[in-house]
């Protein structure tokens, strides 16, 4: 399952969950702060309870969604007190739900650890707030409820008695290639078809990590046609998105163009120190920009294209090098419109 491989097997989810861990160990609450949407939530909660479940038998692991709750501190009130200890709450002796909570010794919430998911940017604020207070109004000497809250969005408010992680300081566009590559670790295919496959789905992503999975689960057949496989893969998952065809043609190019351009100098670096003594013949040129070129290694691609043809009968290399220096002038003019390459003609010059 590709949730487990990213929370229990990439290095940097890992480090995320060893430090949460450690601090609900020490019965600090946390406060973990998404900028965007939580990839493979459900398996992330797993997770960490597994985790506190193999090091703490004292405290049982409670996960609620609470993207509907209206008030905080009732909220838990009610979860956490039978009907005669919510009779005994009165807001003018005990002040706030959170206040009595943080007093009350027969409370399960005193050995609970507590999940809050599906907390909205908007009520955030409330939440940290509500748990702020509970904390706040615990005798730290004794037993007390610890707190996991899950928050959505930026601009969330840090409370000094939550541990925040934010999730983006962990975890960066590194990650989501990391995860591409070991999900097509054993498709047989070249090296270099392997890491472009994998931009061009993290890419199209936008390095959304649950997205770029299910994209380079195509495998080739992403790369044989992007638009159409993607299309396809987000219509199957319900996934809307704004100009879905420029997405795709963009991120494909930028894949390309790290993926070319390298490999292109590599090829025009090597011609030059092949034939360089035959090409320094026929120097100085006038480039397109009417500079003078004497040296035959300061020769770009389409400089090379052009004395090579005009000097034919020379001989300068053989017909399969000319015609590949053809294609990889093209190959560049092509890039350098921004214009893409199709999968035959990246198969027909070698670049996967």
């Amino acid at each position: 399952m590709t949730g487990v491989l990213w929370w229990r097997r990439l290095v940097n989810s890992v480090r995320f969950l060893d430090d949460i861990e450690d601090a609900l160990t020490e019965e600090r609450s946390v406060l973990l702060l998404f900028d965007t949407d939580i990839p493979w939530q459900d398996i992330m909660i797993e997770t960490i309870e597994g985790r506190l479940n193999d090091r703490i038998d004292s405290r049982t692991f409670d996960v609620f969604d609470v993207s509907k709750v209206e008030s905080p501190g009732t909220y838990l009130l009610e979860r956490y007190c039978s009907k005669e200890e919510r009779n005994k709450y009165w807001p003018t002796t005990h002040g706030s739900p959170e206040n009595f909570l943080a007093q009350n010794r027969v409370t399960p919430l005193n050995k609970r650890f507590v999940c809050l998911r599906g907390i909205q940017p908007q009520k955030a604020a409330e939440w940290v707030s509500s748990i702020t207070e509970y904390l706040e109004n615990c005798d730290v000497s004794k037993e007390h409820g610890v707190f996991l809250l899950i928050a959505e969005g930026t601009g969330t408010a840090v409370s000094k008695q939550l541990t925040a992680f934010r999730h983006n300081d962990y975890v960066t566009d590194y990650d989501c290639m990391m995860l591409c590559l070991t999900m097509v670790s054993d498709l047989s295919c070249s090296r270099s078809e392997k890491m472009y496959l994998c931009e061009v789905a993290s890419n199209i992503a936008r390095n959304c990590v649950e997205l770029a999975a299910l994209l380079v689960s195509e495998k080739l057949a992403l790369l044989q046609d992007p638009a159409a496989v993607t299309e396809r893969v987000y219509r199957e998952n319900g996934i809307k998105v704004t100009n879905l065809q420029g997405t795709v043609r963009v991120a494909v190019w930028e894949a390309q163009i790290k993926l070319v351009f390298p490999k292109l100098e590599d090829f025009r670096a090597g011609i030059i120190r092949k034939y360089e003594a035959k090409l320094q013949k026929f120097m100085p040129i006038r480039s397109s920009n009417n500079d003078t070129i004497d040296k035959a290694a300061d020769l770009e691609i389409g400089q090379l294209f052009y004395v090579c043809k005009e000097n034919r009968a020379s001989k300068i290399t053989d017909y399969a090098e000319f015609e590949m220096i053809r294609k990889m002038r093209d190959a560049r003019n092509t890039l350098a419109h921004r214009e893409i390459l199709s999968y035959a003609q990246l198969k027909d010059i070698g670049m996967i």
